[in-house]
This record gives structure tokens, C-alpha cells and sequence, in this order.
């Protein structure tokens, strides 16, 4: 059974509950993504077990990211959560997770994620 009606020539009609729901999976996916890096930047030590679990999720995530913000039109932010999902790869990894830089990385890596939370009207493409 199908949540959106289309008619010639409009855009598909999404009900209100599903665009909630929506939204609140998008929302739980820039949070764990947050999480997953603000853990790996605190528990660095023990980090290399875990290497590729932490690029999965955080791959994950950026492409989740980068696919909304290509439907809602905002290409600069697909961009740069495209970069992360190619620098976070876990089948062709970029970096290790080894040195102080890249714990600086890690860190920073999470702040288009935060910054995500903060946009309003994210699926229309308007502030």
C-alpha cells in the first residue's frame, strides 16, 4: 500500500504522520552517528578493534545525509556529507585511526552532523 498520491504534473502528496516518521528516523540516524564518533574520539585507545564498525556506521549515516539533502536540493550539504561517507569507506579506508590528527578528525567529523540537527524545514529545502 502506497503513503503518497500523485497527480499529473504535482508533486506526490505524502501524509503528515509518515513525513513525522520520516523525519524521526533521520533524526535517529544523525544521533547515533554523533554518538559512534563522539565515542571513538573518547575511547581512542581502544579504537582499533572497533575500526570498522565506526566507518560503517558513520558511511552509513553521511550517505543517509547525502541523499536527503540531494532530494531537498541542498548541494553544498550533500557535498560535504558525501566527503564524509568517501572518508569514512570502511572498504577502502582513507586514514587509520592512529594518531592525534585524526582523533581531531573524528571530532570534527561529527559536526555536520550536529549542525544537521539544528536545520529546520530540512525536507523542503528552506530555512
Amino acid at each position: 500500500m502506497s503513503t503518497s498520491i500523485a497527480l499529473p504534473g504535482q508533486d506526490a502528496w505524502v501524509p503528515p504522520v509518515a513525513k513525522l516518521r520520516t523525519a524521526a528516523r533521520r533524526k535517529v540516524v544523525k544521533w547515533v552517528s554523533i554518538a559512534v564518533l563522539l565515542a571513538a574520539a573518547a575511547l581512542w585507545s581502544y579504537l582499533a578493534s572497533f575500526e570498522i564498525v565506526v566507518r560503517f556506521i558513520v558511511a552509513a549515516g553521511a550517505a543517509v545525509e547525502m541523499f536527503e539533502a540531494f532530494r531537498a536540493r541542498r548541494y553544498a550539504v550533500a557535498a560535504v556529507f558525501g566527503g564524509l561517507a568517501l572518508l569514512y569507506n570502511p572498504v577502502a579506508p582513507l586514514f587509520s585511526f592512529s594518531g592525534g590528527w585524526q582523533r581531531a578528525l573524528v571530532v570534527a567529523s561529527a559536526v555536520p552532523f550536529v549542525a544537521s540537527l539544528a536545520w529546520r524545514n530540512y525536507e523542503e529545502g528552506t530555512e
